[in-house]
């Protein structure tokens, strides 16, 4: 089978020749490439992963000047920390200051080299995107987390005038790439994280108030155009995957089994019917594991999560620079090397 045709049939809980594979991402390509005596491009594929990310960047007709302290399109700097960090909503106290901060015009972004690249990797792979997109994370990156949380709290319409802000930019984007790419992005693919190890961030209730009615809308855009759901979500977000199950999503990643209230073939025997577990992996451990540690990880998780199809094998988020890369090689190549009746063809 085609890496493409692999995924997507785990993803209908399919047996396929063998157990797909994918990452979010792997930050020591290089150190792979020197294992395995091979160049630096041709990592991907030796890794066996089955799936890639198209997204949209941001090209405006007239460039801005590059922000001395590294900020975005929304004036944030994302997931660099560090303590001048800016947080452009910081002292925005009303609906009306919320309403005057410029957000990204949509338009603005090079949809036609998405395409392109969409087209060009589903020849092989299966496409996903945008990925990154996130609501939640993005109205705390305005405010700052303390602050996106005080509003929550205190003054809930500040917060959810930001919130539709950010989500009519995201629902806009995503229908411009959607049309732009066509059948060349099977999978629609959304990330957002509001929960811990130990359970979300906010209440199940204010999840369910401000976050899953604009998922809704979210998902419904995919779902008309024929679309794969796959959810990115970190943490324990068990109380409320029944919901996200209710809207559609067909992918869950990433699955952190440390962080669960539940065993995983407890998890594949309550979910394993409505959604393909992607992840299971625990990174965390990958820097201090020995090879043979990974790999019986590795067959633990298939062997609780894999039975009948559903699962594609990875590591349950980035593969970071302080994992040996023979951790990483090892894990890939135990996945790709098992074989059992009622898991694979």
């Amino acid at each position: 089978m085609t890496p493409k045709e692999r995924q997507l049939a785990a993803i209908r809980h399919e047996l396929a020749d063998r157990v797909s594979t994918d990452a979010i991402s792997v930050e020591i390509d290089p150190q792979i490439a020197e294992l395995l005596g091979i160049g630096q491009e041709e990592v991907f594929d030796a890794l066996g992963r089955d799936g890639c990310v198209v997204a949209a960047g941001y090209a405006p007709p007239k460039a801005p000047p590059p922000a001395p302290d590294g900020r975005n399109e929304w004036g944030t700097t994302g997931w660099e920390f560090h303590d001048r960090r800016p947080y452009p909503l910081a002292g925005a106290l009303a609906v009306a200051d919320v309403e005057r901060y410029p957000v990204p015009d949509p338009a603005d972004y090079d949809y036609t080299s998405a395409a392109r690249a969409a087209r060009r990797a589903n020849e092989k792979y299966a496409v996903r995107g945008p990925y990154w997109q996130p609501l939640f994370c993005r109205v705390c990156d305005l405010f700052g987390m303390e602050g996106a949380m005080l509003r929550l709290a205190l003054d809930p319409a500040v917060f959810e005038a930001a919130l539709e802000r950010v989500f009519q930019h995201v629902y806009d984007y995503c229908r411009r790439l959607l049309d732009a790419c066509g059948d060349a992005l099977p999978i629609f693919c959304l990330g957002d994280d509001f929960a811990t190890q130990r359970d979300l961030m906010i209440s199940p209730a204010d999840w369910r108030r401000f976050l899953k009615p604009r998922f809704e809308k979210l998902f419904a855009l995919a779902k008309a155009r024929g679309k794969v759901v796959w959810f990115h979500s970190c943490g324990n977000v068990s109380s409320v995957l029944p919901d996200l199950i209710d809207l559609g999503v067909d992918v869950w990643e990433t699955v952190q089994l440390h962080t669960l209230p539940m065993p995983p073939r407890e998890l594949k025997r309550q979910f394993g019917r409505h959604l393909t577990f992607f992840g299971g992996v625990c990174t965390q451990r990958l820097p201090f594991a020995r090879p043979h540690e990974v790999r019986r990880e590795v067959r633990r998780c298939i062997e609780a999560l894999g039975e009948g199809g559903g699962y594609i094998c990875g590591p349950d988020h980035q593969i970071k620079p302080d994992v040996p890369p023979e951790n990483a090689v090892a894990l890939f190549d135990e996945a790709r090397s098992f074989r059992r009746p009622g898991y694979t063809l």
